[in-house]
């Protein structure tokens, strides 16, 4: 045990080791020259976007305006390129009996607050989203499915 731990320390050191040279040799504009983007690089963010961090543990609210839940992550297309909804935890107390939910992107209205973040509103009211089925993440869906007895096996064996 204690020579595994020290193999793995010792992988580490020399891990770090080469990643600190790797960084160093990486080419940096000279003093006093400007750097210039590479192909596809965006340098400032345009006024039209949104960072995924500022949309993250945002309230979501609903018509009253009264709160709903929060986000907790974003749905992605399998190429990255949209976001094709948003998972919201809701209900419970402090983060006991709360239960996730995913809403597509065109149930949210998106906007400027007064203090500068994001006001998300949906649609439904809380008595629709307290029926809702909870969200299932895919890799659990799968798991579940590989669980599941396939109809007509022993589940003794």
């Amino acid at each position: 045990m204690a020579f595994a731990t020290g193999v793995r320390a010792v992988t580490l050191a020399l891990a770090l080791g080469v990643a600190g040279a790797a960084a160093a040799q990486a080419p940096q504009a000279p003093a006093g020259e400007q750097a210039a983007p590479v192909p596809g690089q965006i340098v400032t963010q345009p006024p039209e976007t949104i960072l995924a961090r500022d949309f993250l543990g945002q309230a979501v609210l609903a018509p009253d305006n009264s709160r709903l839940g929060v986000v907790t992550d974003l749905v992605l297309a399998r190429d990255g390129r949209r976001v094709e909804g948003v998972v919201v935890a809701i209900g419970g107390f402090l983060g006991i009996g709360e239960r996730n939910i995913a809403l597509m992107m065109d149930r949210l209205t998106v906007t400027p607050a007064p203090d500068g973040g994001l006001k998300l509103v949906t649609d439904m009211a809380q008595e629709e989203l307290a029926r809702a089925p909870t969200f299932k993440p895919r890799r659990e869906s799968e798991a579940e499915r590989s669980k599941t007895p396939e109809p007509g096996d022993d589940p003794r064996r």
